[in-house]
């Protein structure tokens, strides 16, 4: 991997960038007083954390730690410097203590770094009269350990700048790339190809108007024909589209049982223009409209004569059908189809139909 996307993922997952060097836990330091032969624990008179903070705050991010310590007699521990370095989620600690007597004040601090797992013994001493000269000498032997100056860290801090910059351009480059190979490869996966499609399907009908619908019962239909998936294969709504031109044949058959007795038989030939969307993995929806020239031949048996008469009508089709994908080549339909008459008086049909579709084609749909 190519070492700006390292850089970026790690930018993305820490969401910053910490600059350990810079960045400093202090536990606060205990106090030890002799007395005899043995140090006791006391309250300086003087704020000791504090006065060393202020010191080293000039060059670091320095950090206070307020939780306790686990022993509290004892002072600042390994323990609770590793403690520190988890929470803040920072390097380096400094902890210790100061001794003193009579004479003599005792400085011994410590500096765990949690990514070396390195702990440095720091160590300073002074008269008992010249606290402020010990504090002085224990922060610059601290940063001498650094090997920094106000220079060395200035510099540090614009190329940590530099880098934080730089980062965000990288991140921001590499979104872009995979945003555009994303784009890429939802274009390839639309397979521009030309099909055909083979429906065949059964369906029942009905008319909608009163006089109709008691007058013939029973009515079935079988269709049969073809579709055309031209290269318009495309993407909308974040969903693979398509769209077809299809030829439908189709035969009705419609009975009634009464006293007289009527049989419908009709022929349609229907010119349909679908729309399909896939709207969920094998799932596909498709929305049609056309126009049909239709052939309708009655034979009405009453008593003592018979009558037969034909018709022919045109009109207009919509339909709405549901498609499941079994494999490449073949679907399951169930749809419903409306058809409307351009002549006055009579009633719109509505068809409901389950049936398979057959493709013919090198890609799936």
């Amino acid at each position: 991997m190519r070492l700006k996307t390292w850089a970026a993922m790690i930018l993305c997952l820490t969401g910053t960038i910490s600059v350990y060097s810079l960045d400093l836990v202090l536990i606060p330091i205990s106090y030890y007083e002799k007395q005899g032969t043995n140090y006791v624990q006391k309250t300086y008179r003087r704020d000791i954390t504090g006065d060393i903070a202020e010191k080293l705050d000039t060059y670091y991010e320095v950090t206070i730690d307020k939780m306790p310590l686990g022993d509290r007699l004892a002072g600042a521990t390994d323990f609770d410097a590793r403690r520190a370095a988890e929470s803040y989620h920072i390097n380096d600690v400094l902890y210790g203590t100061i001794k003193g007597d009579e004479n003599s004040l005792i400085a011994e601090l410590k500096l765990y770094n949690m990514r070396r797992e390195t702990y440095e013994l720091i160590y300073a001493s002074d008269h008992v009269s010249q606290y402020e000269r010990l504090i002085k000498t224990i922060s610059e032997r601290i940063m001498d350990w650094y090997g920094t100056s106000q220079d060395k860290v200035d510099a540090l801090r614009f190329e940590v700048r530099q880098l934080r910059s730089e980062l965000a351009f990288l991140k921001e480059e590499t979104e872009q790339d995979e945003a555009e190979k994303k784009e890429r490869r939802a274009k390839e996966e639309i397979e521009k190809t030309f099909k055909l499609g083979v429906p065949l399907s059964l369906g029942y009908w009905s008319y909608t108007k009163q006089p109709w619908v008691e007058l013939v019962q029973g009515t079935v239909e079988v269709r049969a024909g073809i579709d055309i998936y031209p290269e318009l294969q495309f993407s909308s709504f974040g969903k693979a589209s398509e769209v077809s031109l299809g030829l439908h044949l189709g035969y009705r058959n419609g009975v009634r049982g009464n006293r007289e007795r009527l049989v419908v038989n009709g022929i349609t030939v229907n010119p349909l223009l679908g729309y399909h969307v896939n709207f969920y993995t094998r799932n596909w929806l498709c929305l049609g409209a056309g126009i049909f020239y239709e052939l309708m031949y009655w034979k009405i048996t009453g008593t003592g004569f018979e009558e037969r008469t034909g018709q022919s009508l045109t009109g207009f089709s919509a339909a709405v059908e549901y498609s499941y994908q079994l494999n490449r080549q073949t679907a399951i339909n169930f749809g419903m189809n409306l058809n409307g008459y351009f002549v006055e008086d009579t009633s719109p049909v509505i068809r409901f139909y389950l049936g398979t579709m057959i493709r013919i084609g090198r890609g799936a749909p």
